[in-house]
């Protein structure tokens, strides 16, 4: 039978043997992303000391008594909470694991229950999951994904995305005539409720019929891009010639903040934009 004080005594060891060994693990994570990244990595260990006490003394009171996955659980939640803190690797990671074709119950193991849903459609619905770092928007039809967009909220937030068998890139870190496409079709508007430009491309994908979206979209009640206001006042007003000279400027200097993959016409994404309004009023911005 274990007396008080062996059970303290052992629970001591516990918290002692996974402050090292979480410790030990975070840095391996951290340092393997930002190796060159010093101010980072400190901000790391602060981070992890933030949470460290109080998330120590519960992993080691789960093993005491013997619910050693719960803790193994734990521990993996906490590292990717003080790796979310200072990197975007988990956020990364995340989006990576969503394709088109995968089942509506695969994106809600995989991303919960969308904060937001509207018809964009009789028969398409698209899911908004908000992150402090991105919007994610899930366009379904038939219970299986048949598209979907992420829109950056922080200019550091570069996830990659697939360009073509040769090269991948970093969303908003390209300009559209980097990009290895030429556009089918565009739409454009800038008024007091919404400023965008969106783009289909055709990557020519050997087996598959997605198209690719870029665009730029203002969430955060930003100043428009001047390039952007530009090519829609040619684009309302001007003469052809001065439409195409507009909508070059635009795609050999502005960088896009909106990349999405599937098989829906321009006109629903289109629809599925929020304006700066219904972003703030549904996010608490």
């Amino acid at each position: 039978m274990v007396d008080d004080d062996q059970k303290d005594a052992l629970l001591s060891e516990l918290k002692d043997e996974l402050r090292d060994d979480i410790e030990e693990h975070l840095e391996h994570e951290i340092e393997a992303e930002v190796a060159e990244e010093v101010q980072e990595h400190l901000q790391a260990r602060a981070a992890f000391s933030y949470f460290r006490n109080g998330f120590i003394a519960v992993a080691a009171t789960i093993m005491a008594l013997g619910q050693f996955s719960e803790a193994v659980t734990l521990i993996e939640s906490g590292v990717n909470w003080s790796l979310s803190k200072v990197t975007h690797r988990v956020e990364y990671q995340l989006l990576d694991q969503i394709h088109v074709g995968n089942t509506e119950a695969h994106m809600i193991d995989l991303l919960g229950n969308p904060q937001v849903s509207k018809a964009i459609d009789d028969t398409t619905t698209a899911n908004y999951y908000h992150d402090d770092k991105y919007l994610l928007t899930v366009f379904i039809h038939d219970a299986r994904v048949v598209a979907f967009t992420i829109i950056p909220l922080l200019d550091d937030f570069t996830p990659r995305i697939q360009g073509d068998d040769a090269r991948s890139w970093d969303l908003q870190q390209f300009t559209y005539a980097d990009y290895p496409a030429e556009p089918e079709l565009y739409l454009v508007d800038h008024s007091k409720a919404a400023s965008y430009y969106l783009e289909v491309l055709d990557t020519g994908r050997t087996g598959l019929f997605y198209k690719t979206y870029l665009g730029n979209v203002s969430l955060l009640a930003q100043t428009p891009d001047t390039l952007l206001v530009n090519f829609y006042k040619q684009d309302v007003y001007g003469e052809e010639a001065d439409v195409i000279q507009a909508q070059d400027d635009l795609r050999r200097q502005a960088s896009p903040n909106v990349y999405g993959l599937g098989a829906l016409p321009l006109e629903h994404i289109q629809k599925s934009m929020l304006t700066a309004a219904e972003f703030s009023n549904y996010f608490g911005y």
